[in-house]
């Protein structure tokens, strides 16, 4: 037996729940909505400067530079972004703060990228990552410069937040235009986000990312990060204040060649803090810790009941989390169908189209109106609904899905409970995770109740599934 196998052997074993013979057939369970809107792509057009943006951008595009990754292979850029110079060290090099998102392709596969800076001036400078935070998706890069050159004039980085309306700006290089300006208004902290960030209601689009933001005077108040994709001027910046804990580190860390380990320890640390968040445990995070800062204070989420159709089921609740609601019956359709999904908005930005540390729960409702009982207990696979559920993160990162099922009591219904597992292959100690339960117990009404867990360790899991298990009724 392999170490999946026995875990997911382990968690039957731990859920402490009655097994029944009992017989039937699962309805279909539909994949979960998308649980965000921002991405780090969209375009908008950026509105004409004002004549003080002229001259901030005049004044500080000299600080500015393109962050390019490019495949070794190849000896073509990989991936785009701005970042920008907050110290000079002569022959020691420059400091430039950036994404995390910006330069993740080398960050896990170093071996295969190289990274290259530049700025204004149209020459390259090689730099080398010295720092990252997942959390707030930010990296610190090192950049090589040639002795005795000119000091590089660098940002100085804001010591307090911007009040709600003050006018900011956001400078980079977007879709390789060349380098801009984008004026907006700061509009306080983003609510219902686990981890802060400001919104800045200017454009922002594809290749700024990493860029800063400035106040009238040109410090730093934030990092460009990404925009909303279904809005206008609404964006997002990564309060300075990380930035700058994150330099602190830098300038102690030991240089490294490898970074997964530390980007799955940091995604440790979140997959921790959200399921702390859920269980009702105390705050996992250290302050000593860059990753671990940044969390707002009055963020909540946990299990909670909610009724459908006069049924209780268990939900997500609290400010962190977003519920939707869906119904459908007529003359056509001979049975009424009523879902509702609830998803924690905790999302981290790993690769690609990776992301970890969130959470959601679905519940699917049929009843049967004109059916004949086998129709009703025919709608759907059960095979088909566990492996259409069970798809969100690309198979390559993931192992091969493994999956049990068995028959338990539930208060007074009777479910047929899968659990399905498969690991994440760059990232020790994390998981996927699928419990899904089906009621078994009656011809004219089926209840299929669903948790998704992505990226979570597997103790973190188990409790969690296990909560949500005793929940059902």
């Amino acid at each position: 037996m392999n170490s999946l196998h026995l875990k997911i052997f382990i968690f039957f074993m731990l859920c402490g729940l009655s097994c029944l013979p009992v017989q039937a057939q699962e309805p279909p369970i539909e994949a979960r909505p998308p649980s965000s809107s921002a991405e780090k792509t969209t375009q908008l057009p950026l509105p004409p400067p004002s004549a003080s943006a002229r001259e901030l951008f005049s004044r500080y595009k000299d600080r500015l530079v393109q962050v390019r990754v490019l495949l070794n292979s190849a000896n073509e850029q990989s991936a785009l972004g701005s970042g920008f110079v907050v110290q000079d060290e002569g022959s020691k090099g420059l400091w430039v703060l950036t994404n995390y998102h910006v330069i993740s392709s080398l960050a896990i596969h170093p071996e295969k990228f190289r990274i290259e800076l530049r700025p204004t001036t149209e020459k390259t400078i090689t730099a080398s990552l010295v720092a990252i935070d997942v959390i707030h998706d930010l990296a610190v890069l090192r950049g090589e410069t040639e002795g005795g050159s000119s000091a590089w004039p660098a940002f100085t980085l804001r010591a307090d937040a911007p009040v709600q309306g003050e006018r900011i700006f956001s400078l980079g290089n977007p879709l390789e235009l060349g380098f801009l300006i984008s004026e907006g208004i700061y509009n306080g902290l983003v609510e219902s986000r686990i981890y802060e960030q400001m919104l800045f209601s200017g454009a922002l689009n594809s290749g700024m990312s990493g860029g800063p933001t400035i106040d009238e005077t040109g410090r730093v108040v934030g990092v460009n990060v990404a925009t909303q994709r279904n809005g206008e001027l609404l964006s997002f910046l990564v309060p300075v204040r990380y930035a700058r804990e994150l330099l602190e580190h830098a300038r102690q860390a030991v240089a490294r060649k490898e970074w997964r380990s530390e980007i799955a320890r940091q995604l440790l640390v979140h997959q921790d803090f959200v399921a702390g968040k859920i269980l009702g445990l105390p705050n996992p995070l250290k302050t000593s810790d860059p990753a671990a800062q940044g969390v707002i204070a009055n963020a909540k989420a946990g299990f909670a009941t909610q009724t459908l159709a006069g049924r209780n089921v268990p939900t997500l609740d609290g400010s962190l989390t977003k519920c939707w609601a869906g119904g459908r019956d007529g003359e056509r359709l001979r049975y009424q169908r009523d879902t509702l999904d609830c998803t924690l908005r905790s999302d981290l930005f790993v690769r690609g189209d990776l992301y970890t540390g969130s959470l959601g729960v679905r519940h699917v409702l049929l009843r049967n109106d004109k059916l004949a009982t086998p129709q009703f207990l025919a709608i759907g696979s059960f095979t088909r609904a566990i492996s259409s559920m069970f798809e969100r993160n690309s198979s390559r990162e993931m192992t091969a899905d493994e999956c049990r099922d068995d028959y338990v009591k539930g208060g007074a219904r009777v479910y047929r409970v899968a659990l399905c597992l498969k690991a994440y292959r760059k990232f020790e100690g994390l998981y996927d995770f699928t419990v899904s339960a089906t009621q078994v117990d009656d011809a004219h009404e089926r209840m299929t109740s669903t948790l998704f867990l992505h990226g979570f360790s597997f103790e973190n899991g188990q409790r969690l599934s296990r909560m949500f298990l005793e929940r059902l009724q």
